[in-house]
C-alpha cells in the first residue's frame, strides 16, 4: 500500500462531453457551467452582465442586432429591432437611452445589417433589410433638442446640425453676401465644393450655407442675405442632409432646410422635452432585393436569404423575382442601386445562382479577398475578377459540407455549426478539402452539440481568441439559451456553457454586448464584477465545474482509498466556494463542504486551525493559511482537508458558488489516496 497526493493543474482540456467518461483527457471537466479558465489556468465563475439602459417591458424579442461606427466620428451606435421597431442607443449618450428610429415594420422578422463605407455620397451608411419590408439605409446622424418643444414651432433648436470635424477656421479679409476672401492658402481649386461655410462671429453668427465654388483665397457660396463683414468663420460638414425627414419623441417630421448650425425649418413641430434624442428617418429601398444575410465585399454589398427582388429574366426583362437560392451584389460603390443591363457591364449588379445544396441561402460572409454564401449543404467563395471584365470568379468548397444557419465572423476564420452538428470552420474545410471529411473541432463536445438546436444559431463573436457560440441546449427551449465558448489557444479548447439566451453578440467603443433572445433588452458583458446587474439590482452567477471520472492508479483494475483532497488558488474576502467529491459514477457527491473567505479569523495571512467544516478526522489535519492582499485585491490560499477513507474505482472533484459577487480562481487540486491491489474473488480457492 503506497499514499499518495495527485495534482489536478493542468483545466486547459477544458469541458468535454464524450461517450465515455473514464477515457477523457485527465483534468478535463464534464461540467462546466458559468465558468471560465483564467489566465492563469484556474477555473473561475464568468464574468458579469449589466442591463443596457433601463428594462424593456415588451412582451416581443430581439430579432435584429447591430454595431453602427461612423466614420470620421467617435460616435457609434448600438441598433436592436424587436416587434415592428428599430431603436438605436448611442455610445456618445449612454444616458439618454434607446430612441425610436423607424417603426411600422411587419412584426418579429428577423434583420440583416451592414455598414457601407464606400458609395457615391460621400457618406457611410448602416444598410438593412428583414425580408419582408424595404431594403433601408440610415445615417446615424443624430442631435438632441436645445429647449422644449410645446407644438407648433416652425424652426426646431438643437445642439448641432455640423458634424464635429472642423477642415478650416479662418477670419475674412474681405466678404460679400456670398463670397469671403482669406490670405493666401495652400487651398486648391474647387476643393470645397459641397461642404458648408458656418459663419461664428458678426450679424450673420450661426448661419451656415453649401460651397459651390472656391479658389486659393475665395470661397463662394449660397446667400446669406447680407454682407457678414470681417467675421469668423469654419469649413464644415453637415451631419443631416439639407433636407429630409426628421425623427423625434417616437414621430417623424419633414424639414425643407437647415438655415443655421443649430436650426431646422418645420412647417409646424410636434411636442417634446428638453434634450429628446432627434434623428435623421431611414430612407426606403423599395426595388431592391429583400433578405436578411448581407456582407461586405470590397466596395459592394452582397445579399442573401432573399424573399423577392427585382430582377432580369433570361430574355433579359426586368421583372420580380424569387429564390432564396441567389445571392444579390450591389454595383461597384453604390450599395443601394442591384441593378444590370441585359448584358451585364463590368461594375453593374449581379446575381448569382447557388445551385448546389438545396435549400436557401442560411449566410454570406467576407473573409479576406473573398466573399463565402452558406447552404446547409453547399459554400462557395466569390471574388470578382478587379479588371476591366469584373467578372465574379466562383470556387466551391466541399459539397455536402454548409452552415445550418447564421456563421461567425472571427479574426483569421469564419465559424459555423453543420447540419450534422459538426462544429468547423472554412479554414478546416480548406484544409481538408481533399479528405472524406472536413475537420471537426467540436468533437470533444460531439455528445453536447447532438442535443442541441443549430438551425437557429445565433450571431456570435470572437473576443480576444474566444468564439462565442449563442445555442439552444436542447429543442425545448423556445429562444437561445447558453452560450459555448470555443477557446482557440493551445491547439483549440471548449470553456464551457454560459447560462446567457443570446440573440447577437456586438463590439461598440471596445465593450461587448448581447442582446437577449428572449426579451427586448440588451447586456454589456465581460464586466469586471461577478454578478448580473438590472438596475440597481445584483443577481449571483451560479458557477459549476466537476472533472470527469478518474482512476488515479497504473491500472483500472485497482481500487482506491480516498482520505485528503488539496485545493490551491485565488480568493477575494467574502467568497464562497462548495467543494464536492463523487465516486464511481454517483450522481450524489459523497463529501461537500463550504470553504468561506470570511473578513475574521481566516485572513490574518496566518495559518488557519478551524479545520475547514468540522470536527478533524485525521491525526493532523491542516488549516487553510492565505497570503496578504495582492494587486487586484484578492489573497492566495492553499488548504488541505481530511475525511475517513473512501473506497472506489473512479473519482470526480469540482466545485460549486452561488454567492452575489463570489470573485475566486482554483488553480489545483489535489486528490490524497492510496492504491490497494484489487482481489478477483472467483478465483480463491477454499481448502
Amino acid at each position: 500500500m503506497k499514499e499518495v497526493i495527485i495534482d489536478l493543474e493542468e483545466f486547459k482540456k477544458g469541458f468535454y462531453a464524450l461517450d465515455d467518461t473514464t477515457k477523457a483527457p485527465y483534468g478535463s471537466l464534464r461540467v462546466m457551467k458559468n465558468a471560465q479558465v483564467t489566465n492563469k489556468g484556474g477555473l473561475a465563475p464568468r464574468p458579469g452582465t449589466e442591463l443596457l439602459g433601463t428594462h424593456n417591458s415588451s412582451a416581443k424579442i430581439i430579432k435584429g442586432f447591430y454595431s453602427y461606427k461612423k466614420s470620421f466620428s467617435t460616435n457609434q451606435f448600438l441598433v436592436k429591432c424587436y416587434d415592428d421597431e428599430m431603436e438605436a442607443l448611442s455610445i456618445s449618450h449612454l444616458s439618454l437611452g434607446w430612441f425610436r428610429v423607424k417603426d411600422g415594420f411587419t412584426a418579429d422578422k428577423e434583420f440583416g445589417f451592414v455598414t457601407s463605407l464606400v458609395n457615391t455620397d460621400n457618406q457611410d451608411y448602416l444598410v438593412g433589410c428583414n425580408r419582408y419590408d424595404p431594403y433601408f439605409r440610415w445615417t446615424g446622424a443624430v442631435t438632441q433638442l436645445n429647449g422644449l418643444l410645446a407644438g407648433g414651432e416652425t424652426a426646431i433648436t438643437v445642439d448641432s446640425t455640423l458634424t464635429p470635424e472642423i477642415f478650416e477656421s479662418k477670419t475674412a479679409s474681405g466678404s460679400s453676401a456670398t463670397t469671403l476672401n482669406v490670405a493666401t492658402t495652400p487651398w486648391a481649386n474647387d476643393q470645397w465644393i459641397n461642404f458648408y461655410v458656418y459663419i461664428t462671429s458678426g450679424a450673420n453668427d450661426g448661419k451656415i450655407r453649401k460651397i459651390t465654388d472656391n479658389t486659393n483665397n475665395q470661397i463662394t457660396f449660397d446667400t446669406l442675405g447680407s454682407d457678414p463683414g470681417a467675421c469668423t468663420f469654419e469649413i464644415r460638414q453637415l451631419a443631416f442632409p439639407a433636407s429630409g425627414t426628421l425623427i423625434y419623441n417616437g414621430t417623424t417630421i419633414a424639414y425643407s432646410a437647415i438655415p443655421t448650425a443649430t436650426t431646422f425649418t418645420v412647417s409646424s413641430a410636434h411636442a417634446a422635452d428638453d434634450n429628446t434624442m432627434v434623428t435623421l428617418a431611414p430612407t426606403d429601398y423599395p426595388a431592391n432585393p429583400r433578405g436578411d444575410r448581407m456582407t461586405n465585399y470590397l466596395n459592394r454589398i452582397v445579399i442573401g436569404h432573399v424573399r423577392s427582388a427585382m430582377a432580369r429574366d433570361s430574355g433579359g426583362v426586368l421583372s420580380g423575382f424569387s429564390s432564396g437560392g441567389s445571392a444579390f451584389v450591389s454595383k461597384i460603390n453604390d450599395p443601394f442601386d442591384f441593378g444590370f443591363s441585359a448584358s451585364r457591364v463590368a461594375g453593374e449588379g449581379d446575381i448569382i445562382s447557388m445551385p448546389y445544396g438545396g435549400g436557401e441561402i442560411t449566410d454570406v460572409q467576407h473573409q479576406e479577398d473573398g466573399a463565402y454564401v452558406f447552404k446547409e449543404e453547399y459554400i462557395e467563395q466569390i471574388t470578382y475578377s478587379q479588371d476591366s471584365s469584373d467578372l465574379a470568379v466562383r470556387t466551391p468548397l466541399k459539397a455536402g459540407v454548409g452552415s445550418a444557419g447564421k456563421t461567425i465572423k472571427g479574426a483569421d476564420d469564419i465559424y459555423f455549426i453543420a447540419k450534422d452538428k459538426r462544429f468547423t470552420s472554412i479554414g478546416r474545410v480548406k484544409l481538408k478539402d481533399l479528405k472524406p471529411e472536413t475537420e471537426n473541432i467540436g468533437l470533444a463536445i460531439q455528445d453536447y452539440l447532438n442535443d442541441c438546436v443549430v438551425d437557429e444559431v445565433g450571431r456570435g463573436k470572437e473576443i480576444e481568441g474566444k468564439i462565442y457560440i449563442p445555442l439552444k441546449s436542447s429543442s425545448e427551449e423556445s429562444h437561445n439559451n447558453v452560450l459555448l465558448i470555443y477557446n482557440k489557444h493551445n491547439r483549440g479548447y471548449f470553456e464551457g456553457i454560459w447560462d446567457l439566451p443570446v440573440f447577437g453578440i456586438e463590439e461598440a467603443n471596445g465593450d461587448y454586448y448581447y442582446a437577449e433572445s428572449n426579451s427586448a433588452d440588451v447586456y454589456k458583458m465581460l464586466t469586471s464584477g461577478h454578478a448580473d446587474v438590472v438596475g440597481a439590482t445584483r443577481y449571483p452567477i451560479v458557477s459549476e465545474v466537476a472533472t470527469h471520472f478518474m482512476n488515479l492508479t497504473p491500472s483500472k483494475a485497482n481500487l482506491q482509498a480516498m482520505n485528503c483532497i488539496v485545493a490551491e488558488g485565488y480568493i477575494r474576502a467574502g467568497s464562497k466556494i462548495k467543494f464536492q467529491l463523487w465516486k464511481d459514477f454517483s450522481d450524489e457527491p459523497f463529501l461537500e463542504f463550504t470553504f468561506s473567505a470570511d473578513e475574521t479569523g481566516l485572513l490574518d495571512g496566518e495559518e488557519s486551525r478551524a479545520f475547514l467544516g468540522g470536527n478533524p478526522l485525521a491525526v493532523n489535519p491542516l488549516g487553510a493559511s492565505f497570503s496578504d492582499v495582492l494587486s487586484d485585491g484578492r489573497r492566495h490560499f492553499s488548504f488541505r482537508y481530511y475525511f475517513p477513507y473512501q473506497y472506489g474505482n473512479y473519482f470526480s472533484i469540482g466545485h460549486f458558488s452561488d454567492q452575489t459577487d463570489d470573485d475566486y480562481e482554483v488553480t489545483r487540486y489535489g486528490l490524497g489516496i492510496k492504491e490497494d491491489p484489487a482481489i478477483k474473488v472467483a478465483r480463491i480457492k477454499t481448502v
